[in-house]
């Protein structure tokens, strides 16, 4: 994606060792509990709880994990409270990042990621240390294909290529898109990233799935005010310390503002 391309190409190489080890389904399974817990546990009714079982089923996690983290979050579960906190730190060479994590234990999560920071050679940081290089925003990757109806009775719906310059002239009328821009996901395709504001999120994603367009994924980040230009040293390092916090069982996402593409 648009300033973390490298970053999104190693995260979804890590993707299919964590899905092995159980770690990715961990990481799901807290952020639909905190979705539930702070919306209900309907999806109609819950946007976030429904962006949040939506990429669980895309990582093929099954249905039984997912219900299972739905009742814990409506307090159905019987188990122990899963907050949403977000961090703030610096990284090598006065680079910023912001770290969101879900945990019950939060004296836990902050002194294990005070202790990756220091190892990575940066620090973890008080409330107002990087988010002001920073807004929450909501992003939309959508790749340029089209929903195909079905010719037979029975046959599943499928999606077809269309053009991506006409695309995102299309999209980019929707009341509420912010920007729109080209890039590559994960596996080298172009797509189109489009950004809003976080109040418009939910809105913005409802009319671009009422278009019959592809959305690869959806989620509120920390998007950069400006994007930080670094030396291969320094990008080296940055990595380094993104896979390392990404690593810890706690950590939904990590965000930089180093330009990474």
């Amino acid at each position: 994606m648009s300033g973390h391309s490298k970053w999104a190409k190693i995260r979804h190489k890590k993707g299919a060792n964590d899905a092995k080890r159980g770690a990715l389904f961990t990481k799901l399974a807290k952020a639909i509990t905190i979705a539930a817990s702070e919306g209900g546990g309907d999806p109609d009714m819950n946007f976030t709880l429904r962006l949040a079982i939506d990429k669980a089923k895309k990582a093929n996690m099954p249905i039984d994990n997912i219900d299972r983290a739905v009742k814990k979050g409506t307090g159905e579960g019987g188990e122990g409270t899963i907050q949403r906190i977000v961090y703030e730190g610096v990284g090598p060479e006065g680079t910023f990042f912001i770290v969101s994590c879900s945990t019950d234990n939060t004296n836990r999560t902050v002194a294990e990621l005070r202790k990756l920071f220091e190892a990575g050679g940066g620090n973890l940081g008080t409330s107002g240390t990087a988010m002001w290089q920073f807004s929450e925003m909501g992003v939309i990757i959508v790749k340029p294909e089209r929903l195909k109806k079905a010719e037979k009775f029975g046959k599943d719906d499928s999606y077809e290529p269309i053009d991506i310059d006409e695309l995102q002239l299309e999209l980019i009328d929707i009341d509420g898109v912010k920007d729109i821009v080209k890039s590559e996901n994960e596996d080298g395709e172009d797509v189109l990233e489009i950004k809003t504001d976080k109040n418009d999120f939910a809105k913005v994603h409802k009319l671009v799935e009422a278009v019959n367009v592809a959305i690869q994924s959806a989620e509120l980040q920390f998007v950069p005010n400006d994007f930080l230009k670094v030396n291969s040293g320094v990008e080296g390092r940055v990595l380094s310390l993104m896979e390392s916090i990404e690593d810890h069982d706690d950590v939904k996402n990590v965000f930089t503002n180093v330009d990474l593409n």
